[in-house]
């Protein structure tokens, strides 16, 4: 013979509970906390899930290092997703506008996909902070190594400002030695006409690191526009640059004058920072560091104090 003592089972936890005000509270908390768990796991499932959406629900991200995008490039990317597909998916996060997706990393795939008139893109969706945004946006781009120097360096710079970053910690985000975010920074200094030729990618990082330590502004565009015209290499540029340097002074330390072009530079090339040497013939001296701002006077500080 059946038993009723099981009647309630099946019935849900409020059958189970019974019905007083507090254990009705209970079962409020209950669903309430599964409704939570059950938006959660389909938070993290869309977020590790590539997702097809509209283009025109992207918005192009505004902090995009990358200024500058090559129309033949693009065709010839274009052509490709047109025959393969996009293989990669974008990265975009969720906007405060409903239904709209900012941009992360992949604008060149947007673009590419908007000219082969695809409707829709495969999107990976992450939960990012600006800062978060920035600092993806800046390594996709570095290891896809579509920035040109400029524009890297305008990254670095940007994350520095907005965030109050010191050149150590943008290294340690990006994943670069502290002397090559400096040296990117240097070059931000040179005149606007040589940082032009550097946008066009007349001009290699490398010929932007030997220039960045001409003081003379008209002597640095003069060098940078023979570089061009006469396709110097980096260390073409740096012995014209050397043959060019002024007359060594009558009186002279054999040693110090002979190398300190050379100290100097290998001295600003291993550290991102401006020396100044000076010598006396007797073999005394003057080593000095020059600084900006108070930022980058501390990060000599700190890098002095390792």
């Amino acid at each position: 013979m059946k038993t009723k003592n099981n009647s309630k089972l099946g019935k849900g936890m409020a059958a189970l509970l019974g019905s007083s005000a507090m254990n009705n509270e209970v079962v409020e908390s209950f669903t309430k906390k599964t409704d939570e768990i059950k938006k959660e796991t389909k938070k993290v499932a869309v977020e590790n899930t590539p997702l097809m959406i509209d283009v025109n629900s992207i918005i192009p991200n505004k902090e995009q290092p990358r200024k500058i995008f090559k129309e033949a490039d693009l065709q010839e990317l274009s052509n490709s997703i047109k025959e393969n597909g996009i293989i990669q998916p974008l990265i975009v996060s969720e906007s405060e506008e409903a239904g709209k997706f900012i941009l992360i990393a992949g604008e060149r795939r947007l673009r590419a996909s908007k000219l082969a008139k695809l409707y829709r893109v495969p999107v990976v969706v992450k939960r990012a902070t600006k800062k978060d945004t920035l600092v993806m946006a800046i390594i996709e781009n570095v290891q896809r190594s579509d920035l040109n120097c400029v524009e890297e360096a305008l990254a670095y710079f940007q994350l520095m400002e907005e965030f109050n970053l010191t050149q150590e910690e943008v290294a340690k985000k990006i994943g670069k030695e502290r002397s090559t975010i400096a040296n990117f920074l240097r070059i931000l200094k040179l005149p606007r006409d040589v940082i032009a030729l550097l946008q066009k990618e007349k001009l290699s990082f490398g010929h932007a690191k030997v220039l960045a330590v001409v003081k003379e502004s008209e002597r640095a565009k003069r060098l940078a526009n023979q570089a061009v015209e006469e396709q110097w290499s980096v260390r073409e540029l740096e012995r014209n640059l050397k043959a060019k340097a002024k007359p060594a002074k009558t009186e002279k330390n054999n040693f110090y004058d002979e190398k300190m072009d050379f100290l100097k530079q290998k001295l600003e090339s291993k550290t991102g920072f401006h020396f100044n040497l000076k010598s006396k013939k007797n073999g005394a001296g003057q080593m000095t560091i020059k600084f900006s701002n108070e930022a980058e006077f501390n990060d000599i500080f700190e890098y002095l104090m390792k």
